[in-house]
């Protein structure tokens, strides 16, 4: 019950007469000799309680009412402002804690003469943690139909866009031989490490992904030469679990005379069908686990198997917003009727296709699980915030023109890298018209028949809330323009997550990531955080990392291959790792040896700005020393840590990768495929390529680098 003070104060005076007493004499005055005490408030009670579980990546946000809270560990918290007695109160988890669910108890009543102490926050990692355990090696098989097989190659063959994009001309060549993003279909096993299916979910859709390392999905090699059969062949893909297949999967289909899809015998088509999938209404919300979708890299750069997963458990150890990885089996079956046969063989045929790394896809469930809170993603490739092009507010937004080609489409934008139909892709003259539809398509050039339609790939490409595309673009510019002004650090602070990003170029620096935002402006996303009002950078794709090699010296060997790319500085970008350091020296790197992180850019870009501008002081300066310092420290142990680590993990999957049945494959160097143990800790004249570093001469000769630096300008 609230309590009330009535002060009554009493002035009497000499009236004379009147009254209910006598009047004293005249000249006395009585009144009232002090002053009564002001008003006293209550004081007010606490709201207080106790948080357990909470993970070292990120705090968590409490919300009493309208105050707001940050807890940072475990232990006793309190808010700090005091609520009166009869106010009704109740506690919430504003904002979790990255990857964790976090419930609580006690949370909600009515303040009653006394503090509340016994509020519980109870934290607790994902249920989908398991999944990427780095302990055991699960499977994964997918089952499909033969058609399905057979239009996942006809899709790769057929999707040629080695002419141009819709912005210009074509990118590498190993990047525009084919650019399918045509969705299959197929049967999803999730298999445990005794063998056990513990979860299937039926037609899943599965596509190809990658850039410069698509392979084609069939080694034809051995047919050819008369020495065996045709095999699949090891190639990155992604599997989708809420598609709905609304497409139209035939869009690359050969044809017959009356415009339907035809297996046609020529060098193009393969007497392969390219078949449209029916909708499947019941995947709409579907989730593994709490993941729409998931990628499966497959060891590009890496016969150790080891470097792309170990890149990640680092970043995720330190706090740096990235994607999960592990190592993970995959097996194919493909099945089909009694007549039916594949690689001149009965089906159902089974292919182990041996040891991937499983990465968890940036997308909006990843946002919701470690922000808390989903926004615009943009995922960049070859864009740094500098240019004109990126603040270009008159661009021609792709989505709004009816062209299929111009050099002034926004470089912020959706990608699009397949027609709807067919009549897009060809045109209208020419969709039913076997003799065009039937030819090889983009591959002979512009003697030969051309596409209508070509892929557009915006530098800046929205993952999330696309509906919303002119307002994320908008967005974008802001902060891009905003950067293109030179802010101080301090300023950059208002608009831009300069702890996070100097926090994720430590690692980069250690790991020596560097096909990321300095030196190649690839393989990054920007986040706009709403709640902060600030963008993140996020790194992604760590295939290439842990890697030495000695760059060419071009004045002595002129001819080499590396040596004639043109303006692309790929000797230079991706060679001498170990010797890099973080700032340049006072000397030229000619004169002390040690290159420096953003002193080989391979594109000619213009410089990378979030780095220029957040270094230009010593105080970031010293504090992505710290972080460096940290990681050598703590994460970059080869004989307390790494070493026996990798030891235990190489023994664990070597089996599944030996009793691999696919063909590596390889548009490099198929060596660079082959496993190969010795390239952990081993004797370098036994690898594929003699001048690379092994991982523990990478680690114990760069962190020696590393450390040389930051003594030197601690002193």
């Amino acid at each position: 019950m609230r309590r009330i003070f009535i002060y009554v104060t009493l002035f009497l005076t000499a009236c004379g007469g009147g009254g209910g007493g006598s009047a004293p004499d005249k000249d006395t005055i009585v009144t009232a000799s002090t002053a009564p005490p002001p008003p006293q408030s209550e004081p007010g009670y606490t709201i207080s309680g106790v948080l357990t579980g909470l993970n070292s990546i990120r705090d968590i946000e409490l919300k009493v009412n309208d105050q707001s809270l940050l807890v940072k560990s475990d232990g006793n918290f309190s808010f700090n402002n005091k609520l009166q007695t009869g106010t009704e109160y109740e506690v919430e988890v504003e904002r979790e804690s990255a990857r964790q669910d976090c419930e609580i108890t006690n949370e909600k009543g009515t303040i009653d003469l006394e503090n509340i102490s016994n509020v519980r926050v109870v934290c607790e990692d994902e249920k989908n943690l398991s999944l990427f355990s780095l302990d055991t090696l699960n499977k994964i098989r997918l089952t499909m139909t033969l058609e399905e097989w057979s239009a996942l190659v006809l899709d790769t063959s057929r999707s040629n866009y080695s002419i141009r994009n819709a912005s210009g001309p074509a990118g590498f060549a190993l990047s525009s031989w084919t650019h399918s993003e045509v969705y299959r279909q197929a049967d999803f096993d999730f298999i445990d490490d005794e063998g056990m299916v513990v979860e299937s979910i039926e037609k899943v859709a599965f596509k190809m992904q990658g850039n410069t390392s698509r392979q084609f999905p069939v080694d034809d090699s051995a047919e050819v030469a008369g020495t065996g059969q045709s095999i699949p062949q090891r190639f990155s893909f992604s599997i989708k679990f809420d598609e709905e297949f609304e497409d139209d999967e035939s869009v690359y289909s050969c044809i017959e005379s009356n415009g339907n899809p035809a297996a046609v015998d020529n060098d193009s088509c393969f007497k392969i069908v390219g078949q449209d999938i029916p909708e499947y209404k019941e995947a709409d919300g579907r989730e593994f686990r709490d993941f729409e979708k998931l990628r499966f890299r497959y060891n590009r750069d890496d016969p150790t198997y080891q470097r792309e997963v170990l890149a990640h458990e680092i970043l995720n150890q330190i706090g740096v917003p990235t994607a999960r990885a592990t190592h993970i089996s995959i097996e194919f079956v493909i099945t089909g009727k009694d007549d039916q046969t594949l690689f001149n063989q009965s089906l159902p045929q089974t292919y182990d296709m041996g040891v991937f790394i499983m990465v968890e896809q940036i997308d909006k469930p990843f946002l919701k699980s470690y922000f808390d809170k989903n926004g615009y993603l943009f995922k960049v490739g070859v864009g740094n915030l500098s240019g004109l092009d990126v603040v270009d507010e008159d661009c021609i937004p792709y989505e709004d023109s009816e062209q299929f080609f111009n050099n002034d489409f926004c470089i912020i934008g959706v990608e699009k890298s397949d027609p709807e139909s067919r009549e897009e892709w060809l045109g209208t003259e020419n969709y039913q018209d076997p003799d065009f539809v039937n030819s090889a398509i983009n591959k002979e050039g512009n003697a030969g028949n051309i596409s209508q339609f070509v892929p557009y790939q915006p530098s800046y490409d929205l993952k999330t809330k696309k509906k919303s595309l002119k307002e994320a673009r908008a967005e974008l510019i802001s902060f891009a323009k905003f950067v293109q002004t030179y802010p101080t650090p301090e300023q950059l602070a208002t608009r831009f997550d300069v702890e996070g990003f100097i926090k994720a170029q430590a690692a980069e620096i250690v790991l020596g990531a560097v096909d990321h935002y300095v030196r190649v402006a690839n393989n990054y996303y920007l986040y706009f955080n709403e709640p902060s009002n600030k963008w993140v950078y996020i790194p992604t794709d760590f295939d290439f990392t842990l890697i030495d090699i000695p760059s060419i010296n071009c004045e002595i060997e002129p001819d080499h291959r590396l040596c004639n790319t043109g303006f692309l500085n790929f000797n230079k970008a991706f060679r001498d790792i170990i010797q890099t350091r973080a700032f340049p020296t006072n000397e030229p790197e000619s004169l002390s040896g040690y290159p420096d992180w953003a002193g080989r850019p391979l594109y000619p870009t213009g410089i990378p700005l979030l780095w220029t501008l957040i270094f230009s002081n010593t105080t970031n300066q010293n504090l992505l020393y710290q972080e460096i310092q940290s990681i050598l420290d703590n994460q970059f142990d080869w004989f307390g840590s790494i070493g026996p680590t990798l030891d235990s993990r190489d023994k664990r999957i070597r089996s599944s990768i030996l009793s691999t049945e696919a063909s590596l494959g390889g548009l490099l160097t198929t060596c660079e495929l082959v496993y190969n143990s010795e390239e952990i800790a081993g004797n370098e004249s036994l690898f594929c390529d003699k001048t690379k570093a092994s991982i523990k001469r990478f680690i114990e000769e760069h962190s020696a680098v590393l450390q040389e630096e930051i003594n030197l300008k601690s002193n």
